[in-house]
């Protein structure tokens, strides 16, 4: 909990600088393509996360990778200041929160749908449609399998939870009867 309260304070810092320069958005992209490049190459992230190396180099690591990703300034100021403090292994939980926010100032929600069976592009577009007219909100949902629901789907967006799932039918089903 002290984490993502942490990492909400940076997200929140740099989308604040991201708003004035109105260059928000793609600093969510920077972010993203920056941990792409650190999850595939595993030595280039410990060289950077663990503290076993002198700072000094690891500033000069981390300076380089940043002219090569060709990151904006404020971008590579959080990374400073991530790296000076040992905490670049937030920046995963940065990157969420940002994200988070991105989508609240650009007025969308995004959520999953889960399925028993493949949802079609149609079917997801309808329930995205739906779903975008009940919350005021551009909806963009995320489609996974989970064959335990035996039928029907359930949606989750944050704190939302509809489930019309067979299987939650059939649990409402068995209470109604233990009630009686």
């Amino acid at each position: 909990m002290i984490k993502q309260s942490i990492a909400r304070r940076y997200a929140k810092g740099l989308f604040s600088v991201g708003e004035k320069d109105g260059k928000y958005a793609s600093y969510l992209h920077e972010m993203e393509n920056l941990l792409n490049v650190l999850e595939s190459g595993t030595r280039l992230k410990q060289a950077l996360m663990v503290p076993l190396m002198e700072m000094e180099k690891r500033q000069e690591i981390l300076a380089d990778l940043v002219r090569a990703l060709g990151l904006s300034p404020a971008v590579s100021s959080l990374l400073s200041i991530l790296l000076e403090r040992n905490k670049l292994e937030y920046l995963p939980m940065i990157r969420t929160q940002y994200g988070e926010r991105l989508d609240e100032k650009e007025g969308r929600v995004k959520g999953s749908v889960y399925a028993a069976f493949p949802l079609d592009e149609q079917t997801k577009a309808r329930m995205e449609e739906a779903l975008a007219q009940r919350l005021n909100k551009k909806v963009e949902l995320s489609v996974h399998e989970d064959r335990s629901l035996i039928g029907g789907a359930m949606v989750v967006i944050g704190g939302l939870r509809i489930d019309g799932s067979l299987k939650r039918q059939f649990e409402m089903l068995n209470e109604s009867i233990l009630k009686e």
